[in-house]
């Protein structure tokens, strides 16, 4: 379990994240939901052990703020929003082996002895459920804004992390790779017992592929439960300011259509 109490950060006198607490279990997907500046970014980075903060990060009952930092990035898979790796010089599954064993000791096909067999495997293993073997010879900056996302998920979780950090995962990709990766987190989640965070801007996606929705405004949580529960008419118009119809779908899958702005001032009954 990740259990999350009093959390705050501050960049100087601007506080960013107010006494945030929420909890996240085993197998579950949780969708991070808000404006632009709610602090959701903020969040995801604190939880990462990039940003300092007060309050108190429990994985597992252990808190990580009290662990080596090698110990901590081993239980942590991060996906930043924005791709540092893109101008690295290295091949795609040589950036496998390097965050698995520290050394780029190995090329897809003609691998040296100084690395592990099984790195090598869960490297093959991870670019074929990610469709990304076409693109195991390729360098970073060689690639779409799309491919660099995806290859950013397969080095988070080739060191198989207890948490996963997602930070907008979707924003560089077309809809069909949308719903790959979002399919393909959701079953990994649930089938290896992780812990998934993912900031999605996308309504439908959160329903439909996150098991617990949090909604932040202005750096606290304004609601938090199922999709079903938390994402309601009432509770988007408060968080976005944005009139939704929600519709119920056949397969239990429900539709969110937003409808219009709501003008600051307005008043609803």
């Amino acid at each position: 379990m990740l259990e999350i109490h009093g959390l705050n950060v501050a960049f100087g006198r601007k506080r960013i994240l107010h006494d945030v607490r929420f909890q996240a279990r085993d197998g579950e997907c949780l969708a991070v939901l808000g404006c632009n500046g709610a602090g959701k970014t903020t969040l995801i980075r604190a939880l990462a052990g990039l940003l300092g903060h007060r309050g108190d990060i429990r994985l597992d009952g252990r808190a990580l703020d009290r662990l080596p930092p090698y110990e901590r990035s081993a239980l942590i898979g991060y996906v930043a929003q924005s791709l540092a790796h893109g101008n690295v010089r290295m091949s795609v599954f040589d950036l496998l082996l390097l965050v698995q064993n520290g050394s780029a000791g190995g090329r897809f096909g003609h691998h040296t002895l100084a690395t592990p067999p099984e790195h090598l495997a869960r490297a093959e293993d991870i670019l074929q459920r990610l469709a990304l073997a076409p693109l195991a010879h390729a360098c970073p900056d060689e690639l779409s804004g799309g491919q660099r996302q995806m290859v950013a998920l397969a080095l988070a979780l080739v060191r198989s992390p207890r948490l996963l950090l997602l930070d907008e995962p979707t924003s560089a990709l077309d809809l069909n790779n949308q719903l790959h990766l979002l399919e393909y987190v959701r079953n990994h989640t649930r089938e290896h017992r992780v812990i998934t965070l993912m900031i999605l801007h996308d309504l439908n996606q959160a329903s439909r592929y996150a098991d617990k929705v949090m909604l932040m405004d202005q750096g606290q949580v304004s609601a938090m439960g199922t999709p079903a529960d938390t994402l309601t008419e009432a509770k988007l118009r408060a968080v976005y300011g944005v009139e939704c119809e929600i519709i119920g779908m056949s397969n239990a899958q429900r539709a969110i259509y937003p409808l219009r702005r709501i003008e600051p001032g307005t008043a609803f009954g």
